[in-house]
């Protein structure tokens, strides 16, 4: 065995490994981004994503706050600018249903295990076809997964 072919067997497994580890570390900041009890709480853990915040939305805002009849803070960010890698947002809202919620769009694998490994077994899952949805309910925290394909979306909120 020549040594570049003893260098891409042992180097491209751990690569794999490294980005798969990258992946799941990621994930677990996020999941914590997510379960932040207070807007301050959730940019601190976010910032330690050391994504790029995402450009505020205001016509979201707008929205928002029409239909739930009072102020909403926001904070997202977003890993990349290519649509689809990962975009993280987290709000307290107050108004007619005050709460604080956190959603997660990606078309990375390994949301699914993850949220598995943080929550346990879900407590409704559905699989047809090409669609998986899953739903926990944790003390006050709601937590929902919709996978479409390689996209999965993740909402997590709690009330009051």
């Amino acid at each position: 065995m020549g040594i570049a072919t003893f260098l891409a067997c042992a180097v491209l497994p751990v690569a794999g490994s490294l980005s798969a580890m990258s992946a799941s570390a990621d994930l677990t900041a996020i999941l914590d981004v997510c379960e932040a009890t207070s807007l301050d709480e959730a940019v601190n853990k976010g910032e330690q994503l050391g994504w790029p915040k995402a450009p505020e939305d205001r016509d979201w805002r707008a929205g928002f706050e029409r239909h739930n009849g009072g102020p909403v803070q926001v904070v997202g960010w977003r890993r990349t600018e290519r649509e689809g890698d990962g975009l993280l947002s987290y709000w307290v809202a107050s108004g007619r249903h005050p709460h604080t919620a956190c959603s997660f769009s990606t078309d990375q694998p390994g949301l699914l295990e993850a949220l598995r490994d943080r929550f346990g077994t879900p407590d409704t899952f559905e699989e047809h076809d090409d669609m998986i949805t899953a739903f926990w309910k944790r003390g006050e925290a709601e937590i929902s997964l919709t996978r479409v394909g390689a996209s999965s979306s993740l909402n997590l909120s709690r009330r009051g």
